[in-house]
């Protein structure tokens, strides 16, 4: 599961004598810390706002099959002569409760610890009619307790809960479990789901590869190094953390499947021996392909009943159940992919190996699948016994994996976008260049220095991403050009820059345009000094996606049960509240993982000239309509930055093709797009408008985008 960062209050935050909130805000444009006063129940807010990304309450499969074993369970206890007294972990809405009752559960039990969530549950259950059927706790399943004044009088003697993330047991499954089995359940109780398997295939893909190892930085015609990977670098095992993704969404052509999926490991989930918080297993295959063996896909599927005839799958649309007998008949994946459901919640992910090694096809090996009680990860060898190897959880020992996203290596290792700045500092360097680097975990410092500059300044805020840098100097012999410095304090206009440049990239933007920081440190140089880039326009376009504003649609009924009461809470009563009070308007995503068709041209929201100092730059107000140009959804807007290097030369943070109403967008695979979700889809026509605004204060970093659907003349 995509986890969203929720902040709490912290030494940063203080309550006045009024008890209103005043938060320690970082502003990642102008790169400044100030105090902010919240309404009181801000932290409240905080949580209610991101309850709304509720997609799991959209996935009919996941609904129908959760009720359909509960039905299963009831009526199995009924048929043996026994009550069917069921335990709710985690209930959310209360939904999979009123499924028990609906089925004939003859008690409930439901827990929730999340407080806002619990007390919306409770109206739910109650404008349902199931109130007097469903005992709710207001308390995580593992402080419960069981007994004559206890939680529950006796133990339950059916579970259903659903604490599973893209891992399977990245939420404390295991642990949850293990709990329950030893403390709230009898000994012949039923499990939903029954089992869960989790499933790995070897893949070979430079896409996927290019996420996670940093290759070196060629020359703009390619045939030369400028700037190469530290050895330590190149053989570190990356990240430990897991790379989740839409794997349905990767270009078929994009990977090679190398192995066919193997069955990995198996949680019994009513079997508490079989929960072993740490192990690792060894299974033997042959390749099915040559090639490199970069990374392991990684997916899982839910054995919901205890005779194995429901199945839950979040397999890739390749190995899908449902869709794998049509694919092998010559459908492609664009049309297999309507067939699975779409899921923001459980996603496939992936791990990378290290090292990566040529096989042959054919060839046998072993694949060797490890855990703890929160995480999965992988070693690849030729068939050696695992006994002879040491199968330690990874861990980036280069420091780059820590300091760099894996979205930033992807941008780093992006030949075409690393050509154009090249050929752009190709055209301005000498060897009376003194450069300044404005930008975070930039190679293009050093690619400079490379290109025979005299010397070079690196900018680097962070103190991991400094000392990565100073691995990189050292590796390419350039301690004697390259100087890095991590204040904007020791940006000294008197230094002799006389070239000024950056990607640019900072490690505290979540949005394309809070790189636009770059202008606000460039600012302190005399304006006559020349800038790569010299302008940044942010550009937008209105688009129906496929499932991605799900993460905020309302849910209305769900299964026959009324979920306004939640929709009051997140969509309406609070959500417009909330997301006002504690979050940005515009969401940071990877669009290349969430299809959209375009529903207007690409239009100019507005343009900024970096050569001039930002210090005396007036606010800017633009506004203007954009013409829907075919019939769809409008269910938002994707908005982006294009960097202009120079009269010739621009870099897009948005799509690499161009942009056709009524076709789906490509996006750049390496940078974020961001994301405005309307309160309701509109349906919309041709020459329907889109009208927007925007204000935008280059001083204070403020930006305030507003987009209306009106009705035009058809």
């Amino acid at each position: 599961m995509r986890r969203f960062a929720v902040r709490q209050l912290s030494r940063g935050t203080v309550r006045n004598k009024n008890m209103s909130v005043f938060t320690q805000s970082f502003n990642p444009m102008t790169g400044t810390i100030c105090w902010e006063e919240k309404d009181p129940d801000y932290d409240y807010h905080q949580e209610v706002a991101r309850s709304a990304f509720a997609d799991m309450l959209h996935d009919k499969e996941r609904n129908e099959k959760y009720c359909a074993a509960l039905k299963a369970a009831i009526d199995k206890k009924h048929a043996l002569g026994k009550k069917a007294n069921v335990l709710d972990i985690g209930t959310g809405t209360g939904l999979l409760s009123m499924m028990a009752a609906k089925c004939g559960a003859d008690t409930i039990t439901a827990c929730e610890a999340f407080k806002p969530m619990a007390e919306c549950a409770i109206k739910i259950i109650e404008d349902n009619g199931y109130a007097d059927k469903i005992k709710l706790i207001f308390k995580r399943s593992t402080e419960m307790t069981v007994g004559i004044g206890g939680d529950m009088p006796n133990r339950a003697n059916i579970l259903v809960t659903e604490v599973f993330d893209t891992e399977l047991i990245g939420e404390g499954a295991l642990s949850t479990f293990r709990h329950a089995h030893k403390v709230l359940l009898d000994n012949d109780s039923i499990v939903i789901p029954h089992s869960g398997t989790v499933w790995a295939q070897v893949v070979d893909s430079e896409l996927v590869c290019a996420w996670n190892r940093i290759e070196p930085v060629l020359n703009s015609t390619g045939d030369k190094i400028l700037v190469d990977t530290p050895t330590v670098t190149r053989s570190c095992s990356g990240a430990a953390a897991v790379h989740d993704l839409q794997l349905s969404q990767l270009p078929r052509d994009s990977f090679k499947l190398l192995t066919k999926p193997l069955a990995v490991c198996r949680f019994d989930w009513s079997d508490v021996a079989t929960l072993q918080l740490s192990e690792s297993f060894s299974h033997k295959t042959k390749s099915i392909a040559a090639g490199t063996a970069h990374a392991v896909f990684m997916w899982w599927d839910l054995k919901m009943d205890t005779e194995g005839q429901i199945l839950l799958s979040c397999a890739p649309v390749w190995e899908h159940p449902d869709v794998k007998l049509e694919l092998n008949h010559g459908k492609s994946t664009v049309e297999l992919n309507e067939k699975i459901p779409w899921r923001d919640h459980w996603m496939q992910a992936v791990y990378y190996l290290s090292p990566a090694y040529e096989i042959c096809s054919g060839q046998e090996l072993t694949l060797v699948t490890s855990h703890d009680e929160y995480s999965f990860w992988y070693h690849l060898n030729d068939g050696s016994s695992m006994d002879e190897v040491n199968y330690q959880r990874p861990i980036c020992e280069c420091f780059v994996h820590l300091a760099y996203s894996r979205t930033r290596i992807g941008q780093l290792n992006d030949k075409k976008r690393n050509k154009k700045y090249i050929q752009a500092l190709e055209k301005r360097i000498t060897s009376d260049s003194v450069c300044l680097c404005l930008s975070d975990n930039c190679l293009l410092g050093l690619a400079a220095a490379k290109l025979g500059s005299k010397k070079v300044i690196i900018f680097e805020s962070n103190g991991l991403s400094h000392r990565a840098m100073e691995m990189f100097v050292k590796a390419n012999g350039l301690s004697e050009k390259v100087r890095i410095v991590n204040s904007k304090d020791d940006l000294n206009p008197d230094d002799g820059v006389n070239l000024i440049f950056g990607e640019p990239n900072f490690v505290t933007s979540i949005l394309a345009w809070d790189n636009i920081y770059f202008w606000h440190l460039s600012s302190r140089y005399p304006k006559h000094i020349a800038r790569i880039p010299s302008a940044v326009t942010v550009r937008a376009v209105a688009v129906e996606f496929k499932d991605l504003h799900k993460i905020r649609a309302p849910v209305r009924k769900c299964e026959g049960f009324d979920m306004s009461r939640f929709d009051e809470l997140v969509q309406e009563q609070f959500l417009q509240v909330s997301s006002d009070i504690s979050d940005n308007q515009i969401e940071a995503h990877p669009l290349w993982e969430y299809p959209g068709q375009a529903l207007t041209a690409p239009f100019t929201v507005v343009e900024l000239h970096l050569d001039r100092n930002i210090d005396h730059q007036p606010d800017i107000q633009n506004s203007d309509t954009a013409f829907i140009a075919c019939t769809g959804n409008c269910n938002g807007v994707a908005l982006w930055v294009d960097w202009t290097l120079d009269a010739s030369t621009e870099v897009s943070t948005g799509p690499i093709k161009d942009i056709v109403p009524g076709s789906n967008i490509s996006w750049d695979p390496y940078t974020r797009q961001g994301v405005f979700l309307p309160r309701k889809n509109f349906a919309v026509t041709r020459n329907d408008l889109l009208q927007w605004s925007v204000h935008f204060s280059p001083i204070s970093g403020a930006v305030q985008f507003t987009f209306k659907i009106t009705m035009g003349d058809n």
